[in-house]
């Protein structure tokens, strides 16, 4: 089973049926859970809380959106003159955040949330758009082929799902980790490509304390549970410099770790990487410290304590 179709199956089926373990337990502002119905809520997975460092009127993209908790509660802090635009490749989940929709803009007031299908590494390809060009245009064979990948490319540049310096803020609340290691590079040059100059990315996701095993790599049920394709905690800060962020700051680090496994402690981080205003080097950053001493290993399906 490909790493995509693992988490697109797990998360297909967290959209129907809540799965507490999938992630860490977060605490949200009670006020801002007061206006979204219970079914998002419920179907709601991350291991930290982006949207408290967004300002009011900011555009926001946020990146595996899922059922739509966190782009409901960035909708509320943004306000009537912010934008906030979600992006999941889950038919399950987008279903819910769309249907939800009307219900939450009536609670607050306002619509100002869009949910758009595609994957997280690609933003210029809108996958609904696709969808219907093929579905018009039904292909086979290689050369069926070989036409997908070129409506797929006129599609990106004539109609992209995200354009370029669009947005102020990107956000994800673990999400980064669950794309194949092949296209992790291009994600992090898409959120520069979409962000404007002076924009910044706030994102949480987990990361480990060593590098990850093949042999966990291998198994789809921790690449759905946001263990096998962790970030090593370094290489992530170092990812966002690569991609030309300046400067990377850590905004939330967990001391305890979600889970230990085969003796590499897996723990929430929240991030902010800004897109210099003007072209710049990137920043060298000092990798982090790492804990030494030995910690208890976590239960399996543990959390963060409820504090990542």
């Amino acid at each position: 089973m490909s790493v995509e179709t693992a988490v697109r199956t797990r998360y297909a089926t967290a959209a129907q049926t809540p799965e507490p373990a999938l992630c860490c337990a977060v605490s949200y502002p009670a006020q801002l859970l007061a206006a979204i119905p219970r079914e998002v809520i419920d179907c709601d997975y991350g291991c930290g809380d982006p949207s408290r460092y967004l300002k009011p009127g900011e555009t926001v993209l946020d990146l595996g959106c899922g059922a739509g908790k966190i782009c409901f509660i960035a909708s509320q802090v943004v306000g009537p003159a912010g934008r906030v635009i979600g992006v999941d490749m889950s038919d399950e989940m987008l279903a819910v955040a769309r249907r939800n929709a009307p219900h939450v803009a009536q609670n607050i007031g306002y619509a100002n949330t869009t949910f758009r299908k595609g994957r997280i590494q690609d933003l210029a390809l809108d996958l609904d758009a696709l969808d219907a060009a093929l579905t018009a245009q039904p292909i086979a064979g290689l050369q069926g082929y070989l036409r997908a990948e070129q409506i797929a490319a006129q599609l990106r540049a004539e109609q992209p799902l995200v354009a370029d310096a669009s947005v102020d803020v990107v956000v994800s609340n673990c999400v980064l980790n669950l794309v194949e290691p092949t296209a992790k590079r291009t994600l992090f040059a898409e959120l520069h490509r979409v962000l404007k100059p002076g924009g910044r990315a706030v994102i949480s996701d987990i990361v480990s304390s060593h590098d990850v095993p093949q042999a966990l790599q291998r198994d789809p049920e921790l690449w759905s549970g946001c263990i096998s394709g962790a970030f090593r905690e370094d290489l992530f800060l170092r990812a966002f410099a690569d991609a030309g962020f300046a400067p990377v700051r850590i905004l939330k680090r967990e001391a305890t770790p979600w889970r230990v496994v085969g003796g590499i402690e897996f723990r929430a981080l929240t991030v902010e990487a800004e897109k210099p205003a003007a072209a710049r080097k990137p920043a060298e950053l000092r990798p982090p410290i790492f804990l030494q001493s030995p910690i208890a290993v976590q239960p399996e399906g543990g959390c963060c304590n409820g504090n990542c």
